[in-house]
């Protein structure tokens, strides 16, 4: 029974993670196209709606977009977890790790705002790297796969 859970819930993240990709894409086509003038790009007829934000609006709200695709994705982990593993802990260390990814992601993006004074050097690829793995089910799949290490009994 675990294994077609398993499968469900890779199918599962693969459309979350196509339609992520699908998204951003089209709204860095948006982008684009505002900041250089060009109609020449292909964009989906669902993201219309985005073309009536100005440039810097859409640059700034790509922050809070990948706050809510985070979420998602931090959600779909932590039902993934609970439908298939039986430790209760490893949905306290999924939290953590995502905590974790998020004030270090922060950290850095401050450190090259307040240092550097922009968001494009190495903290600003350091920041994207560890959302990056917040918007996928890296950690999910360590954590399934370290459900066997705990040796100590299972309290509920």
């Amino acid at each position: 029974m675990k294994i077609y859970k398993l499968i469900i819930f890779t199918i599962l993240f693969g459309c979350l993670g196509y339609f992520r990709e699908y998204f951003f894409v089209n709204l860095n086509n948006i982008m684009y196209q505002k900041y250089y003038g060009h109609t020449d790009l292909p964009m989906s007829s669902i993201m219309t709606f985005f073309k009536l934000f100005s440039y810097k609006t859409l640059y700034f709200s790509k922050y809070l977009l990948t706050l809510f695709w985070v979420g998602l994705f931090y959600a779909l982990n932590l039902l993934c977890l609970k439908k298939i593993s039986e430790q209760k802990i490893l949905l306290k260390i999924l939290t953590y790790s995502y905590i974790l990814l998020l004030i270090l992601a922060a950290v850095s993006m401050i450190y090259g705002y307040f240092i550097n004074k922009r968001f494009q050097d190495d903290e600003y690829t350091i920041s994207r790297w560890l959302l990056g793995i917040a918007q996928s089910p890296i950690i999910c799949l360590i954590l399934l796969a370290s459900e066997k290490l705990n040796t100590k009994p299972n309290k509920s």
